[in-house]
């Protein structure tokens, strides 16, 4: 098997396998609890919020609220960072957690407006200046696009917004950019930064948000008062510690990840230049996050290539795993794709445990498919 689908979700590391164990098993105590095994818990808990503020480059005084997902921590940002009578900006290029909860709050009675993006996957700045005002209340953009890997400088943006205006909170999704490029907190505007555990070899069912000290959003759960009284329900500790312990092992290998994962990416862009025509790169070839690849083949369905590459046992994607269902590929379009373009688009995502013997694999395997499937005329 060749795994090629980093994007949309990665393989445990063992160490983490082994720490959920514990948690579940030998520390399973309920970290509210008022006796000391719980009490330790919880002090693994806060410790656990320490190491996360270190890799996110955050000051101490910032906050870490853990909950079930990014998805989660991005519908906690806007639903509870949102004030009526302001206005809410938010980019086309978002995850459907920001999109589509964007679109629920217009339905809900905001005011709410979509910032372009460039051909390039990036915020269009030149739009976003034109929309942005003392009226607005909330901007929210992505670190990193997890459909084409482009990445926007959250200091430069968060520092042209408050610029312009003082009050606006921005948040920033940054699932694809977390452990994998280093977003210094501390020297940016950003208010608000949401971060995931299973897209860095952590455990499904855990996120978190990052609040800057004293933001306090409007809780979208009630109950016991847990996460600093911002999301209750007992906390998932086997998660967390299996996050936490994802998240440090990413951290410390970042800039060797990022060089070897740019290597793979290189490898790939050569081999399939020489083994294969009428193909294009969705978003820039040089400037992008190195971990995600779109590709759009001249002449071809994408799902089509993806089903006979997973024949072979090979697992890509046509673009994130939460838009699967939904005809089109909405961030390409608002980039400018062609639907020719969309319908031939496939998404490769890198990470660490590939090889460059397996892209040398994938790439004659997608050759070989592609010139079948152009014979066919599919």
């Amino acid at each position: 098997m060749i795994y090629f689908d980093n994007a949309s979700t990665t393989k445990v590391y063992p160490e983490v396998a082994e720490i959920i164990t514990k948690y579940n098993v030998e520390k399973f105590f309920n970290p509210s609890s008022l006796y000391l095994p719980a009490i330790n818990v919880k002090k693994d808990l806060l410790n656990a919020k320490e190491e996360i503020k270190k890799c996110l480059g955050a000051n101490q005084q910032s906050q870490i609220i853990f909950l079930s997902s990014a998805t989660e921590a991005n519908n906690l940002a806007l639903f509870g960072l949102c004030k009526k009578g302001k206005k809410i900006l938010v980019s086309q290029g978002e995850h459907a957690s920001v999109f589509n909860t964007a679109n629920e709050l217009l339905n809900l009675g905001f005011d709410v407006d979509f910032i372009k993006i460039k051909s390039d996957g990036k915020l269009d700045i030149d739009d976003l200046k034109s929309k942005i005002n003392n009226d607005v209340g909330l901007i929210s953009f992505m670190n990193v696009s997890n459909e084409t890997g482009a990445i926007n400088n959250i200091k430069e943006i968060s520092n042209l917004i408050k610029t312009i205006s003082p009050e606006t909170i921005i948040h920033c999704d940054g699932v694809q950019a977390f452990c994998k490029i280093y977003p210094d907190l501390k020297n940016t505007n950003v208010d608000a930064y949401t971060i995931s555990s299973h897209k860095i070899h952590g455990p499904k069912g855990v996120g978190a948000l990052w609040l800057k000290p004293n933001l306090k959003p409007k809780p979208q759960i009630w109950g016991g008062g847990q996460e600093n009284g911002l999301r209750s329900g007992t906390e998932n500790t086997a998660g967390i510690m299996g996050f936490v312990t994802a998240a440090k092992k990413m951290f410390e290998n970042m800039k060797n990840n990022y060089i070897y994962i740019e290597n793979l990416r290189k490898n790939f862009i050569e081999l399939l230049k020489i083994k294969c025509n009428d193909w294009e790169i969705n978003g820039s070839a040089d400037e992008n996050l190195p971990h995600i690849l779109s590709i759009s083949f001249k002449g071809i369905k994408g799902e089509t290539l993806l089903h006979m590459l997973e024949e072979k046992e090979i697992f890509v994607s046509t673009g994130s795993a939460c838009n699967s269902k939904h005809i089109g590929n909405r961030v390409l379009q608002s980039m400018g794709k062609l639907k020719t373009q969309m319908e031939g688009n496939i998404r490769i995502s890198f990470s660490e445990t590939n090889t460059l013997k397996e892209t040398e694999i994938v790439v004659e395997e997608i050759s070989k498919c592609v010139h079948k499937l152009r014979e066919l005329n599919y």
